[in-house]
This record gives C-alpha cells, sequence and structure tokens, in this order.
C-alpha cells in the first residue's frame, strides 16, 4: 500500500501531462497523503502536487503555521493549521530584509557574508520555532496519528515534515532543489566525489584545475560542520520529541523518494542513487509552446 502512494505521487508529478485521465480525473485506488510544505518558494511546486492528488480523489491533508509568507488552503487538499509564537510582522520584515540585501550596492565580502548570515540566521530561528510548535501540539499530532497516512510529501530543507514523517513510521517522499551542506548526499550516501562534482557556492565547473580542487576538497570537508551548526537546534527538537537521540542524518536517510527540483540540461552532472528522481521545471506550470515557424527566418 505504501509503495502504491508513493508511485501515485511521483506518477502525479512527473508524468501528469502525459497521462490519459477519465473525466473525473479520479483513480480506482485512493490513498491518504500528508503534505507537510516548506515556506516560500518551496511551497509552488508542493502545492500543486497536492492539488492534484486531491482532485484524483485522494484524501489530502497539509498541515501549516497559522503566520507564513504564502502557505494557504486549496481546493482539492484539507488545511490543517497550528499557533506559532510569532506574527506576521516578523515575516514581513525578514522579507524586506531579503528584498534590501538582493537590492543592496556592491558591499565588501566581509559585509556581504556576515549579512548573510545575519539573514539565514533568523530564517533558521523561525523554522525551529515552527517545528517546536508543531510538536508541543499534542491534539495536533495525535490526530495525524490517528489517519493512517500512506505516505508524507514534504521539503527535507525543513526538516519538520522528515521527523514528523519518522515519528509516524509512514514513507516520506522528499521534493527538494537540494540542501545546505551536502546534506542530501550523505542522507543518500550518494557519491560526490570532490575531484569532479564542484560544490555549491565555489562557482566551480566540473572541469576544475588543480587549485580549485583542492578548494573544493577543503569546502566538502567543512560541510558537515556547517551542517552541524545549521541543523542542531532541529536534533535537539528531535531528540525531545522522539524521546531518544536521533541524529537528522539517519531520519532523512530513510526518506522512500527524492524528487529532486533540476535538470542536467542546465546542471553539471554527477550521480544519483535509485531513488533520486529529477522532476525539473515542475514549477514551469504555464507553458508556451514555440512557434513552428520563426517569423523573421526566410528561406
Amino acid at each position: 500500500m505504501h509503495c502504491r502512494a508513493i508511485s501515485c505521487v511521483v506518477i502525479s508529478i512527473v508524468c501528469c501531462a502525459a497521462l490519459e485521465q477519465n473525466p473525473s480525473g479520479k483513480s480506482g485506488w485512493t490513498g491518504k497523503l500528508l503534505v507537510v510544505p516548506m515556506d516560500g518558494s518551496h511551497w509552488t511546486g508542493v502545492k500543486a502536487v497536492s492539488e492534484e492528488m486531491g482532485r484524483r480523489g485522494h484524501t489530502v491533508i497539509v498541515v501549516i503555521p497559522e503566520i507564513s509568507m504564502r502557505l494557504g488552503p486549496g481546493k482539492h487538499y484539507i488545511t490543517k493549521t497550528f499557533p506559532v509564537p510569532y506574527g506576521q510582522d516578523l515575516i514581513n520584515q525578514m522579507m524586506v530584509e531579503h528584498v534590501r540585501e538582493l537590492t543592496a550596492p556592491g558591499l565588501s565580502l566581509l559585509k556581504s557574508v556576515s549579512s548573510k548570515v545575519v539573514y539565514l540566521r533568523k530564517i533558521f530561528n523561525c523554522m525551529d520555532s515552527t517545528t517546536e510548535s508543531l510538536f508541543k501540539n499534542q491534539e495536533l499530532i495525535e490526530f495525524l496519528r490517528a489517519q493512517n497516512f500512506d505516505a508524507v510529501l514534504t521539503d527535507p530543507a525543513h526538516p519538520m515534515g522528515a521527523i514528523l514523517a519518522y515519528n509516524l513510521s509512514v514513507p516520506a517522499v522528499y521534493m527538494l532543489r537540494g540542501m545546505p551542506c551536502g546534506l542530501d548526499d550523505a542522507a543518500t550516501a550518494c557519491p560526490s566525489p570532490p575531484s569532479y562534482i564542484p560544490h555549491y557556492l565555489t562557482q566551480n565547473s566540473d572541469r576544475m584545475s588543480f587549485g580549485q580542487r583542492t578548494l573544493n576538497l577543503l569546502k566538502s570537508m567543512l560541510e558537515p560542520l556547517g551542517s552541524k551548526f545549521i541543523y542542531c537546534p532541529f536534533e535537539k527538537l528531535t531528540s525531545n520529541f522522539l524521546q531518544r537521540d536521533v541524529s537528522l542524518t539517519e531520519i532523512l536517510s530513510t526518506g522512500a523518494v527524492w524528487l529532486m527540483r533540476y535538470d542536467f540540461s542546465l546542471e553539471f552532472p554527477k550521480p544519483l542513487m535509485p531513488n533520486m528522481i529529477l522532476i525539473g521545471g515542475i514549477n514551469c506550470e504555464s507553458r508556451s509552446p514555440l512557434t513552428k515557424v520563426n517569423p523573421g527566418w526566410k528561406e
């Protein structure tokens, strides 16, 4: 049953446009899908899948905080909200700071790095508060436990959904662009040799000089420390929630399917594990087909 639910999610995302459906759009088998999304642009693709799964007759329950940037109700899924200790003013402030950072004139390297660190710290503090609020909401957790979901769809960049899926003993389907510090490679045990695979933010290509390979290797050695720094609060919350010590990498490694929102036409090739599926372009819902004949072209 779990495998069927996971397969249905994958088919809905990757093959939706190509499948021929009956007028009602409903399949003969229906299941239950729990969706624990991440706020911001991450919600775009996850919402489209949630709507499509609900339209096909599956029961889709989306769990979101009461305060958010873009999260909200939909036509084909059920929304469950939970209170959080921050208000909309904090969300608005972070959005303003993000715009200011993107549009600010050329800053020194030190100033640029320090501002990014401060901004990211605010984001992760907000994510920590959201996760803690959900885990302390025993009424909602018990409700979700009683639903007997077939799968959980979530973005592991905010590991709240992955931790919840682990606690509920439900297969997790991850939809993501990537994770900080190569945590996705560590969780999937995916080979990522630093001599050939350029790491994020290095601006290296897949054809590196000896110096670039050396810097790439140093960055790969420092990434576990960066991951520990970023996700340390989540591991504390996880230990309290599960009542035992467990690493975030161990939790993420139990993911059934990893839906990667990129494509090798725009990325440097790299190894993939069998449960990693490329779905680049999932956010491009509005399509404008190219004309068969270029008006400016003459024979």
